[in-house]
């Protein structure tokens, strides 16, 4: 009789005990799935952008290396949309000005260039205390609309990209590093060039 009431109240004990021992489980699961490097955070689905710098032309107009691009600068918008811990499409336009040297055209040689593409966005997110670095590599395709200053005409090309970048986010926000080429034919006033626009620019993020 004595042995069967120890073992109905050690059964009991045990039945009393395990939901408060599975609710500590639960509890700690998310803490110690978030505190592994390389994670992605749960708000981390969508980053949108927004960056400032300077437009360089990386390439000669002429064959002669006469003409060629003045040191310019450029503004541009994005949003990120984020498929798996590395990997992310990105919408995103620029818009951007600098001005021709060393040739003769008509009228103003100052330019105005609106750049809009889709990327694709490949990263590598690491932990740093409680912060996180985000070295990353980006390339897509788009176009470009040129439009010259003090005149009507406004023409477009094909436009591929490619860069990389660097993102030190604190929670959701975060402060972005990066430098694009943007790739393009300029076939007008007599020149037939593939010319490279490097823009480098620093900006902040927002994540949700």
């Amino acid at each position: 009789m004595l042995k069967r009431s120890i073992f109905l109240g050690a059964a009991a004990l045990v039945a009393a005990l395990a939901p408060t021992a599975l609710d500590a489980q639960v509890g700690l699961r998310p803490t110690a799935v978030a505190s592994q490097p390389g994670l992605r955070p749960s708000f981390d689905r969508v980053t949108v952008g927004g960056a400032f710098g300077g437009l360089s032309g990386a390439a000669h107009l002429d064959q002669a290396g006469t003409a060629d691009w003045r040191l310019g600068w450029i503004g541009s918008v994005d949003a990120t949309a984020w498929l798996h811990q590395y990997v992310g499409v990105r919408a995103s336009g620029s818009w951007a000005q600098d001005s021709i040297r060393g040739a003769t055209i008509p009228g103003r040689g100052k330019f105005n260039k609106f750049t809009y593409d889709a990327d694709l966005v490949v990263r590598y997110p690491r932990s740093a205390g409680s912060s996180t670095v985000i070295p990353y590599v980006v390339g897509g395709v788009g176009a470009i609309s040129v439009h010259q200053l003090g005149a009507d005409s406004t023409w477009s090309k094909f436009a591929g990209n490619f860069g990389a970048g660097l993102e030190y986010r604190f929670g959701r926000l975060g402060i972005r590093a990066e430098g694009r080429d943007y790739v393009y034919k300029f076939d007008r006033y007599g020149f037939d060039k593939t010319q490279h626009d490097i823009a480098w620019q620093g900006g902040v993020t927002l994540s949700f």
